[in-house]
């Protein structure tokens, strides 16, 4: 370890003041300062990493990869969840037959039956992507219309639930994958020597139901319409280009919550964690940042005045911010553009998982108020190199 960094602003009084500064009255700096409480502060790389090591649903993702490219993403997946075989419709969750498949794996895997209603499941794109959270799969669906059907498949036990027209990337977790529950059986079948009785078999599941990451997934699932709902004219790109970019953002922005959902088991709909992830995002897909557009991402760029449907009012926090507080936050977003401006990231950094993750989790590790204020380079830098010293250290 290389001792602990200087990862925030200098206190909790430094913390009012930059508040204050932002327009807080003092009514409402308890209800700001819960809202920019930051839970990374402590939060550290596991020893011998970066690189983070595959998780062990990687594998049976990458036999999965191989099978969507010989025949189709939609077969691929509908081998291992049974929710491809059914429709969307009011109370298909407690349907005896999606219950029987869902929870005990009770479906014809051979050949897998497709009765979710795809408009292009042909486009369906299944690939292992390289983040910093180590590898990941990612499911592509060019058409909206099969995004959504997904998402209420694979989040919503396909149940016809809204699925925002805002939403346009879901990090699914905790999705039961019977194929390797399967393999899982043959494995246990051949330590036996013969196949296993029912008995035998349900309490080998007893025991394997203690472990999900044995025989749970998760995935990130995109579309690719416009990021944040930005017409591809004001980013300048012709609409095919700006949707190839808008998956790298979304890829990227993701991955950054799946970082934090390997590291410490969370994901936020926080200010913090989405500035961050919109950085990643926008280096992913541009090669450096855009504050100008960061802003009109998060819809703060008409300030003092927020943009209609601008992806700030969804990050108010639980309990949600009231609307005065919210202003605040918004003119903290604006100040911060400037500063994740001014990061100098090399292409060698850009292209390196590894050294994604580490500048990554030194930005995580400062305090919200931090970002907007003039304390903001020094403070990032001595993270960065108090976690680019300790991963050296470590190895």
């Amino acid at each position: 370890m290389s001792g602990e960094p200087s990862s925030s602003v200098d206190g909790l009084a430094a913390r009012r003041e930059l508040l204050r500064g932002l327009g807080a009255s003092e009514e409402l700096l308890a209800e700001l300062l819960a809202y920019t409480e930051n839970p990374y502060r402590h939060l550290e790389l596991p020893a011998g990493t970066p690189p983070l090591p595959a998780e062990p649903q990687v594998a049976a993702w990458r036999h999965a990869a191989a099978e969507a490219a010989e025949f189709g993403a939609a077969a691929a997946l509908a081998r291992r969840f049974p929710q491809l075989g059914f429709p969307i419709r009011e109370g298909m969750s407690e349907d005896a037959a999606y219950r029987a498949a869902t929870r005990r794996g009770e479906f014809e895997r051979q050949p897998a039956r497709l009765r979710l209603e795809l408009e292009r499941p042909e486009r369906l794109e299944l690939s292992i992507a390289e983040l910093p959270a180590g590898p990941v799969p990612i499911l592509v669906a060019p058409a909206r219309a099969d995004f959504e059907a997904l998402v209420r498949a694979l989040t919503s036990r396909n149940e016809p639930v809204e699925v925002p027209a805002a939403m346009g990337a879901c990090l699914i977790k905790g999705l039961a994958d019977w194929e390797r529950v399967a393999e899982h059986r043959r494995r246990f079948e051949e330590r036996l020597g013969r196949p296993a009785d029912e008995l035998e078999w349900q309490a080998e599941m007893a025991s394997l139901a203690q472990i999900k990451e044995a025989w749970q997934d998760r995935l990130i699932l995109l579309s690719t319409g416009p990021y944040s709902a930005v017409p591809a004219e004001e980013v300048g790109l012709e609409p095919a280009d700006w949707s190839d970019a808008s998956v790298r953002i979304r890829m990227a922005h993701e991955g950054f919550h799946y970082l934090t959902l390997r590291l410490c088991g969370r994901i936020r709909s926080n200010l913090l964690d989405e500035l961050i992830a919109d950085f990643a995002g926008m280096l992913a897909a541009f090669g450096d940042y855009r504050p100008a557009l960061a802003r009109r991402f998060l819809g703060v760029d008409r300030l003092p005045a927020l943009r209609g449907g601008g992806r700030i009012e969804v990050y108010r926090g639980d309990p949600a911010l009231s609307d005065a507080a919210l202003a605040v936050v918004a003119r903290l977003a604006a100040a911060a553009t400037e500063n994740l401006a001014a990061i100098e990231v090399s292409p060698a950094e850009r292209k390196s998982p590894a050294a994604l993750a580490t500048l990554l989790l030194a930005l995580a590790k400062l305090d919200l108020e931090c970002f907007a204020s003039r304390e903001f380079p020094r403070q990032f830098e001595a993270a960065r190199a108090a976690g680019t010293g300790g991963q050296e250290a470590r190895r």
